[in-house]
């Protein structure tokens, strides 16, 4: 029989799981790069590539819940006890990437106001879990498979219509810190939300739609059949991506810029088919519209559907597949190379050995960069999904992390507070003891503790051996006359 003829219903969805994994390695060269690469070296084509990671991700994300929650003959999994667990220790992982540190240093005396704050940006683990607590109780609300399809395509072309109006200046701003960002990611308070519901919950709801599909074409049987074989699915991927995409492509400019400028109450206002906004509402929200939606949603599917060909078709090699182990421990890469970059790499004391700080890096230290950290978080998922296959080593090392993990809380940190003691000068945070150690080293106080002198903060990155290239060396420059 041949595969396009293989009626065999699905037990595992692998274009997804290639696209998730596929997404999750990308991510990884989005951060190195965005950290490392000289400003102004990035290629268009990258930017709009690398915008498309997070896009595949929470599709992912919608995609699979589908799958996960709704049985073969239409029933519904429980919530409780295995997915809500799941997904409320995604949301406290989420809150902890953004939470002041991890070490009790960080948590006062390396503590300010809007660290505090930024405990609550809304980043791409909170949009997942919140899409999916909304899209789970949709599906218990519905209790018909079919039927919340249909929601979850409605919800996927409704939310770009109505995007563009919430992120209207002023729209939400004073709300409620941890629910601000669920709106729109204007910033208030210092605080700008990086994937607010609107327009982001589009992306798992279009996924939860395909989930639906996928489902009913190729898990659910009919007399023992599938309705479709896999290879139709991936064909009628690449129909709906191509069609998406060109519709999208063709209606993105004059969708948002189509129309006529009017004045009101003194203000010029475009008056377009997505609406009526003044000409920087209109750059805020060049991404939330439904074309925009539509054209990224039409890249995925032909790229998620290559990758399901792909897949469909290669030989089977023997060992470990990292792609798989990076698609199935998600989570634990998102969080390794996050803290392996921000939190290590980042760190002012490995700066100082190494010179690598924001933008220090070409293209040829860049993709060493990038390669050397994608390696080390491929072979984590590889060792990882070798440690799950004996229960009771996977508890002994979970066990042992919460154990360093306890102990790096009290002890951690306290080098970043000693280092800005001994350099207040190079301080970019106003911490509370700054001017006590600017007057200490005879430096006169300041009203939040930073330095105001460029010159005084290259002396002493000299004296501490920093080496700074000129793109940072302007942009510092920039930066501290600015305070």
């Amino acid at each position: 029989m041949s595969l396009w003829n293989d009626l065999t219903p699905s037990k595992r969805c692998d274009w997804i799981d290639q696209l998730r994994g596929w997404a999750v390695i990308v991510m990884i060269e989005v951060h190195v790069v965005n950290v490392w690469l000289h400003a102004g070296l990035r290629p268009d084509w990258l930017n709009y590539l690398n915008g498309l990671v997070a896009p595949s991700f929470t599709m992912a994300a919608g995609y699979s819940l589908v799958i996960s929650t709704f049985k073969t003959d239409g029933t519904l999994r429980p919530f409780w006890p295995d997915t809500a667990r799941r997904l409320g220790f995604i949301l406290l992982c989420a809150y902890a990437l953004h939470a002041p540190g991890i070490t009790a240093a960080f948590w006062t005396v390396l503590n300010t106001v809007q660290k505090a704050r930024e405990l609550f940006k809304l980043d791409v683990l909170q949009c997942i879990v919140f899409s999916l607590l909304i899209f789970q109780f949709l599906a218990r609300l519905v209790r018909n498979p079919r039927v919340f399809t249909f929601l979850a395509l409605v919800i996927a072309i409704l939310v770009p219509l109505v995007s563009p109006h919430l992120w209207a200046t002023g729209v939400a701003d004073g709300l409620w810190l941890p629910i601000r960002g669920l709106f729109n990611g204007n910033t208030d308070r210092g605080v700008s939300a990086l994937f607010p519901l609107f327009p982001w919950i589009a992306f798992p709801a279009f996924g939860a739609f395909l989930g639906g599909l996928y489902r009913h074409l190729r898990v659910e049987p009919v007399d023992g059949k599938a309705r479709w074989s896999e290879p139709q699915f991936l064909l009628g991927l690449v129909v709906v991506g191509a069609v998406l995409l060109a519709w999208g492509t063709s209606r993105q400019q004059s969708w948002l810029w189509g129309g006529q400028w009017l004045q009101e109450n003194g203000t010029w206002m475009l008056h377009s088919p997505t609406g009526a906004f003044t000409y920087g509402e209109l750059g805020a929200i060049a991404n939330t519209t439904l074309p925009s939606v539509a054209a990224r949603v039409g890249w995925i599917l032909l790229g998620g559907s290559l990758m399901g060909a792909i897949e469909l078709l290669r030989p089977r090699w023997n060992g470990p597949n990292p792609v798989k182990a990076a698609s199935a421990e998600s989570l634990l890469l998102y969080m390794l190379h996050l803290n392996m970059i921000f939190s290590v790499l980042l760190a002012p004391a490995v700066i100082g050995l190494t010179g690598w700080g924001w933008g220090s890096l070409g293209w040829a230290g860049t993709l060493l960069m990038t390669a050397l950290i994608i390696g080390l978080n491929l072979w984590a998922g590889v060792a990882w999904q070798q440690v799950r296959q004996t229960p009771e080593r996977m508890r002994w090392l979970q066990q042992k992390a919460i154990a360093v993990l306890g102990v790096w809380f009290v002890l951690g940190g306290w080098w970043t507070f000693r280092h800005f003691l001994q350099s207040p000068e190079l301080a970019k945070e106003p911490y509370r003891f700054l001017n006590a150690a600017r007057i200490r080293k005879g430096l006169p106080p300041t009203p939040d503790g930073l330095s105001r002198d460029p010159e005084e903060y290259f002396r002493e990155a000299e004296r501490r051996k920093l080496h700074l290239s000129a793109e940072a060396r302007a942009d510092l420059t920039r930066q501290i006359l600015a305070r």
